[in-house]
This record gives structure tokens, sequence and C-alpha cells, in this order.
């Protein structure tokens, strides 16, 4: 298993200087994204033309209660991608999250940083229709999985319903086969066989994952709106717990609201003791323009664990003010009754930017 997360007292200075199979495999993809384009690229146009550099930052505050307020640096990404051809178009992004900024009774903090390669692949184009993607990926088990990036989402705090149950990243292989372009009909089925490259720490994540395979159903998306089924089989890292998950989620974007939703349904199968057998849930949004760049948020959500005697009911409220599409600042409450263990009570609020 390879580890690109450093924890406390992270030095910049000496990740660079003392080499390690971690700096030498992100020099490598670098070098891959910076002179393979010399072979390919088309000798009139320069070969940097084809690469992208761009980013988001979040910073975040967070009250709940009985507990400090916090200020962090909740993730710094870069990233960095290239389209040259049918066969070469990588992508890479790496993240630096959870860094600490001030903390009620001890002041100022920036004392540690977790560092991961979020994302790292190639998209090879076999036909119009047909895309096979090899690396480090985004799960697609739903639409906010694809777009959580802070600046694109509308709560600081994400529901537990889309990300709990399942694996949020696969490394592997997947296949995307678009049916109708024009309404992104298309299905995508994906597979990991061994454990994820450079996973995040198990306070950021509630597991992980040593063998994954899924596939998920888009019927429409577009700008008005989107739908799609997803179903994900995933074996637990040093566990004999498998779980089975299937789910819905949509999306309807109208003159005067947009509403968002899912419902998920995951069979927990382990011989550990549990109080159920499954985890289930759901949640309901809805985001309705005010006045210039102002919107309201509601949300409701129940969930349900296998390994918890309590569901949690969370119900939150807040303002997002969205000047322009890449970049948002958001104040919300919420409130949560049950297991306390994801999205406690309390106020919430950060800035969010695409860069």
């Amino acid at each position: 298993m390879l580890h690109c997360t450093y924890p406390l007292k992270f030095n910049a200075m000496s990740f660079f200087l003392q080499p390690n199979r971690y700096t030498l495999a992100c020099a490598f993809y670098l070098t891959i994204i910076c002179f393979t384009p010399l072979v390919y690229a088309d000798e009139t146009t320069s070969w940097v033309d084809p690469i992208s550099v761009s980013g988001y930052a979040k910073l975040a505050t967070s009250s709940p209660n009985r507990a400090p307020t916090t200020l962090e640096l909740d993730d710094l990404s870069l990233f960095i991608s290239g389209k040259f051809n049918r066969w070469f178009n990588p992508f890479l992004e790496a993240e630096a999250y959870s860094i600490p900024l001030w903390t009620e009774g001890k002041g100022a903090q920036f004392n540690s940083a977790q560092l991961v390669i979020e994302r790292l692949y190639n998209d090879i184009h076999i036909t119009d229709d047909d895309t096979l993607r090899a690396g480090k990926f985004l799960a697609p088990i739903n639409h906010w999985n694809i777009v959580h990036a802070a600046p694109l989402v509308w709560t600081t705090n994400r529901p537990v319903t889309s990300t709990y149950s399942r694996a949020d990243y696969i490394t592997g292989v997947s296949l995307r086969h678009e049916f109708d372009t024009l309404s992104g009909h298309a299905l995508e089925v994906y597979w990991q066989p061994v454990e994820e490259f450079n996973h995040k720490t198990l306070a950021a994540q509630e597991r992980h994952y040593q063998s994954v395979a899924g596939a998920r159903w888009i019927a429409h998306e577009d700008l008005d709106y989107y739908w799609g089924v997803s179903f994900q089989h995933a074996n637990v890292e040093r566990s004999d717990e498998t779980r089975n998950a299937i789910s819905v989620d949509g999306n309807w974007q109208h003159e005067w609201f947009e509403l968002e939703s899912e419902l998920m349904f995951t069979q927990v199968n382990t011989h550990q003791a549990h109080f159920r057998d499954h985890d289930w849930g759901g949640y309901l949004q809805m985001a309705v323009p005010l006045v210039e760049h102002f919107y309201l948020i509601g949300r409701y959500e129940h969930f349900e664990f296998a390994n918890k005697l309590a569901a949690t009911d969370t119900a939150l409220g807040g303002i997002v003010y969205r000047p322009v599409p890449r970049l948002s600042f958001k104040l919300e409450w919420q409130q949560t009754q049950g297991s306390i263990f994801h999205n406690q009570t309390g106020l919430y609020s950060s800035i969010a930017v695409l860069f």
C-alpha cells in the first residue's frame, strides 16, 4: 500500500529535498505530462497549449455544540490536465486538506497538513461514444461525488447519504458509453481490483476498500435536470465485510428553485456484531434564489447506520452568496437529532473559490 498522506508538522522543504517513492511517482507523472506532447502535438502549436492548470480552495469555520470553534483550510486542490489526442489525456489532482488555522482556547495553529493525490488518471477515447479511464478517479456513485468541489455545491457540510456507505474513489479502470450526448444518457461501469492508491486517513474516510466494482446509469443529465441509478459492490479492507449498495439521485433546476435528492440502501454482510444488516437513508435539498446572487438553502436528511443504534435526522438552513459561479460564501445552521457522529448540531460557514 502506498501512502502520500503526511500528518503533523509537514515540512515542504524536506518533502522535496528527500526523494521517496511518493515524490518520485509524482515527478514521473508530471514528466509524462510535460514532455510526451512533444511526440503527439501538432508542429504548428506549442506543446503547452493542451495543458491547463486550475484548482480550488475552501476556508471553513465550525461551531458545533459542546465543541470548540475552529477555523481551517479544509481543501486546497491543484488540477493539472492535458488534452493531447484520443490516447493521451491525463489528469492530476493533488490536495492538501484539514489544515487547522485557529482553535478556540488554543489560538493560532497551522501545525499540520494532510496531503493526498486525490485523482490521477488517463482517458482514452476509443470512439466518439466510448471512453476508457485508468488510474485513480472519483467513483460515479452520485452527482454530488462527481461535482464535490466546494465552490460547486450549496452547503459547507455534505449529506451523509452521499458519501458514508460506499467507496468515493476508485483505483482501477472504468468504461463509459454515451447513448445520447445531447441528453446525457450514458452508462458507466468500473472496477477496482486492488486497494485504493494513496487513500485519505480514516479520520477523513469512514473505511478503506480493497476491491470495488460498480455501475451507474445516467438516464438524463443537462442544464435543466438529471437523474441516475447506481450500484456498487465493495470489500472492506482488512475485514470480512462486504457492502452492496444501490441508489437513485436526481436534480431539477427551475427558474424559481432547485431541487436535489438521493435515496440509498446498502446491504452489509459481516460476522462482526452490528445493530442491523444495512445502511439506508436519503435527503431532500432545495435552493431558492433571493436577490443579488443570494440563495436560501434548506435540507432534511434521515440516515440509519448498520453499526450505530441511533439513526440521524438533520435539518439544515442557510444562506449562500455566489457573486460569480466560481466564488461562494456560505453560512448555515444545522440541527441534528439521534446519532451525532456526522454533521453535528451547530453553526458552520465557509468561503470557497475556483482559480
